[in-house]
């Protein structure tokens, strides 16, 4: 009785950090079976705590520690002696019994290594690489879960990750980061410094709008392949959804996400609802 109250209560726990924290993914994944949201919400609340890193630390080495412990609680998973943790324990059931493949999660660890350091990626193409092998990766591990397409999953998750990005511009400049590829800005004189200090008076659009066309000729690349439409894949087609509209809201703005007005919290669960329905009717 007590080993399932623990379980109860780990499974409750990946559930409140992914909602609190990850609410977009999290109300997509309510639409997987229930037989595989546990298995989802335990991805989601360990992709939360290991991108949560850089933001958590005072120093990088205290940051490399803390991605080091993931690697070896990954490696405890696969030796069927996981960490007695309220997200790793919900992860060892999703690994032993829904598909997950933990070397997308370890690829994900490795990727966020870059968020300890203050350098921005070099071009765009680095960028893509970084959001790849974080959302992309998330996305595609959230996709084997599903026993939909991982490769679809891959395209719209790297979408995610630039659209993220983008979006977060203001956020993470001021945290100290720079989400921003050198090769763009230095095409347009800016610095990340000088958008720190200059704040919205400072014009990002070109450096920003290849980065939102790179993340749509992605979504199309997912659009297009043979498992998107898949019912499999729904939670994942809902974010790919989401992803666009994401991007038509940056275009709306002239790419300039310092422009982007706050978005109302309420009515995006309506909206996912509508959008299933669609997705049923064949639409």
């Amino acid at each position: 009785m007590r080993h399932e109250m623990e379980e109860n209560s780990f499974r409750d726990a990946c559930a409140e950090i992914a909602r609190r924290h990850d609410r977009e993914r999290y109300l997509a994944c309510l639409y997987a079976p229930a037989s595989r949201r546990d298995a989802l919400l335990a991805v989601l609340a360990a992709n939360h705590e290991i991108a949560k890193t850089a933001e958590v630390v005072s120093e990088p080495a205290i940051g490399a520690i803390r991605l080091q412990w993931w690697r070896e609680a990954f490696d405890g998973i696969e030796a069927r002696t996981p960490r007695a943790h309220e997200v790793v324990l919900p992860l060892a059931d999703a690994a032993a019994g829904r598909g997950l493949r933990l070397d997308r999660l370890r690829r994900i660890v490795d990727a966020r290594e870059a968020d300890l350091a203050d350098e921005p990626p070099a071009d765009l193409d680095e960028l893509d690489r970084y959001a790849a092998a974080t959302a992309g990766e998330l996305h595609a591990a959230l996709a084997e879960v599903l026993g939909g397409d991982p490769a679809s999953g891959m395209s719209a998750g790297t979408a995610w990750g630039l659209l993220g990005l983008m979006r977060a511009v203001p956020v993470l400049v001021a945290a100290g980061r720079a989400p921003l590829p050198a090769a763009l800005l230095e095409k347009t004189g800016i610095s990340h410094q000088k958008i720190r200090d200059m704040g919205a008076s400072v014009h990002l659009s070109a450096a920003v709008r290849p980065v939102v066309e790179r993340a749509r000729g992605h979504l199309a690349a997912a659009r297009d392949s043979a498992g998107f439409r898949d019912p499999a894949f729904r939670p994942l087609r809902l974010l790919a959804d989401r992803a666009a509209d994401h991007a038509a809201r940056l275009e709306r703005v002239g790419c300039e996400p310092f422009a982007l007005p706050p978005e109302p919290a309420a009515g995006l669960a309506w909206r996912y609802a509508a959008r299933v329905l669609r997705y049923r009717l064949g639409l």
